[in-house]
């Protein structure tokens, strides 16, 4: 029977390439590195590693065993958590990816409250592109992703999680910040720093514009950056006015270094969705933590995506 501690470190070695590095991460010494390996590669009978130098990289039966050991693992620890949830004990790793700007300041509170709750739960935050996202979630590296756009996958389904609104920010120096809003065809007239197309936020103010027959290409695009961080920022500095969404804008809208507008009979907003892989088990902490969602209001609506 193969034992979870020899995949560890075969996994551990296989990330980190050397058996040094994988003793040290592990925080054991590296004879028992060797040992372990050696005693998986007799009990499998192959090869799992090619030596050169104090370097070890995957055999092609390593290669092909990696994906199966870190599948036992995780097996094996969403068992562990499993059995102590059935003791009344919540306990496990949670792990969220994250792909949007909403996501980043709407989910760390939220998180905050599940540990609060749970102090035996350990949670992660992990962000990057939508792509990367949901390719982290096909490969099970995360229990749940939240994301701006539900691209549909045959592995994923979708549920609303919140709907966000998306505000015109300006520098506090501009003519604009006595108004609560303006009208979209305002807007021909400045230089414009936006999103990439396909954000949520994007399509938000496309749509928004398209129903006053204003165009995007009609606008006075100066800057296109690749997330609303970068938009505020560029705000701020006076470069010219922006979309961002309001969760992300309003702490620098308190603190007076930007003012946020609507646009008359254009209202704009998307949905954050929350995705699951439906060919992974949920563990214990993801399933207190969906409840918790549940409670507070959110994931009412219909899925849909999948």
């Amino acid at each position: 029977m193969l034992d979870w501690r020899d995949l560890q470190v075969f996994v551990a070695a296989a990330e980190l390439d050397t058996f040094s590095a994988a003793a040290q991460e592990l925080h054991i010494s590296q004879p028992a590195i060797t040992q372990r390996i050696s005693a998986l590669e007799k009990q499998l009978g192959v090869k799992l590693f090619e030596r050169q130098g104090r370097r070890v990289h995957l055999s092609e039966a390593g290669v092909y065993f990696l994906p199966l050991a870190k599948d036992l693992m995780r097996r094996c620890k969403r068992t562990e958590e499993m059995m102590q949830s059935l003791r009344g004990e919540v306990v496990g790793h949670l792990t969220v990816g994250c792909s949007t700007t909403t996501g980043k300041y709407l989910l760390p509170p939220v998180m905050a409250r599940f540990i609060d709750r749970y102090p035996g739960v350990q949670a992660t935050i992990r962000v990057g592109s939508r792509n990367r996202v949901l390719e982290l979630l096909t490969l099970r590296e995360v229990n749940l992703a939240f994301t701006s756009i539900p691209t549909p996958h045959r592995q994923i389904r979708y549920l609303r999680f919140k709907e966000d609104e998306v505000v015109l920010i300006v520098p506090i120096s501009h003519p604009w910040v006595k108004r609560q809003s303006i009208s979209p065809e305002m807007l021909l007239q400045e230089h414009l720093i936006l999103r990439e197309p396909g954000s949520g936020t994007y399509q938000a103010m496309e749509a928004a514009l398209a129903r006053h027959d204003i165009s995007v290409d009609e606008l006075q695009t100066v800057i296109t950056v690749g997330n609303s961080e970068a938009i505020i920022l560029a705000v701020e500095e006076g470069i010219g006015v922006g979309f961002a969404p309001k969760l992300a804008a309003q702490r620098c809208h308190r603190l007076g270094n930007i003012h946020m507008l609507t646009l008359t009979d254009a209202p704009m907003a998307y949905t954050i969705w929350m995705a699951e892989n439906t060919a992974q088990p949920a563990t214990a902490a993801q399933l207190h933590f969906l409840e918790m969602l549940k409670e507070e209001g959110y994931l009412k609506e219909k899925e849909t995506g999948s």
